[in-house]
């Protein structure tokens, strides 16, 4: 019975690692393979040559590697730092796939992950902090995370094309991002913390945010805060310094700057232009 799904059986986490490498330690592993369970490997930063079953990949930060089991490969970071995260898993099986295999042999084992990658990241990690807890049923919480990130990488991969959500994605990443600035316009906000609670790439952020808003994240956080400080300015008596505070610049001169900048006027000039 079709129950909507390729997987036959979720995987199971039996170890992983994250990698921070220099020049003068690079990231190396010989020619040698896994005949009792598979590996994936995520480039976080840096460059490399992998040579897997016979294929020469140029591995760059955003990219997904797949050993799958028993097939020969070899790693080599040419580009420093180089920062990875691996993951090695057995037990999984999806229809039409030999076991623990997330592609068919014949294909080149990668994901390019682009808008996905933070999304992929943070579960991979979350993986690792579970599956290396002293807590309670740690593997098996670090399973089901692993079960979640394939889950996740099968849509990617797998379904390709049945169901393109990009124009979705795009605008639900827009609202996530607006409304953490529209919440949290007091803290040190930026592009990458933006796109880290959106769970897309930094660059499809400001993309999408530039299309929808016609302005940068960036460019509508400041536009908020003013928005927030002109507020203040008509319907509180605090000071021009509290203010600039209150909407996250502790510099009362450069908050003074801005505001005539953008506004047109001096934040005074405003309060008293209000009154009128």
């Amino acid at each position: 019975m079709d129950n909507g799904t390729i997987f036959i059986s979720s995987p199971r986490l039996i170890g992983g690692s994250s990698s921070r490498n220099d020049e003068s330690h690079p990231f190396h592993f010989d020619l040698h393979k896994h005949d009792i369970f598979s590996e994936m490997l995520l480039i976080e930063k840096g460059e490399g040559r992998f040579e897997v079953g016979g294929t020469t990949i140029e591995g760059k930060e955003g990219m997904l590697l797949f050993y799958q089991r028993g097939i020969w490969h070899r790693e080599d970071s040419l580009k420093h730092p180089f920062h990875s995260i691996y993951i090695g898993f057995d037990n999984l099986r999806i229809r039409r796939l030999e076991n623990d295999f997330f592609f068919d042999r014949d294909a080149v084992p990668v994901l390019h992950l682009g808008e996905h990658f933070p999304v992929v990241r943070s579960l991979m990690l979350k993986c690792l902090d579970a599956f290396y807890s002293n807590e309670p049923e740690s593997r098996t919480i670090a399973d089901h995370l692993l079960g979640i990130l394939f889950a996740k990488l099968s849509g990617i991969a797998h379904y390709k094309g049945q169901n393109d959500k990009t124009e979705r994605a795009g605008g639900d990443a827009v609202l996530t991002a607006r409304r953490y600035i529209e919440e949290r316009y007091r803290e040190p906000i930026t592009l990458d913390r933006l796109a880290e609670v959106a769970y897309v790439n930094k660059y499809y952020l400001a993309h999408s945010f530039k299309e929808q808003l016609g302005q940068s994240p960036i460019q509508f956080l400041i536009r908020y805060r003013l928005e927030v400080a002109c507020y203040y300015l008509r319907a509180t008596e605090r000071s021009i310094g509290e203010i600039a505070e209150q909407v996250g610049y502790q510099s009362e001169p450069s908050f003074y700057h801005l505001f005539r900048r953008v506004i047109g006027v001096t934040p005074l000039q405003y309060r008293d232009g209000r009154k009128e």
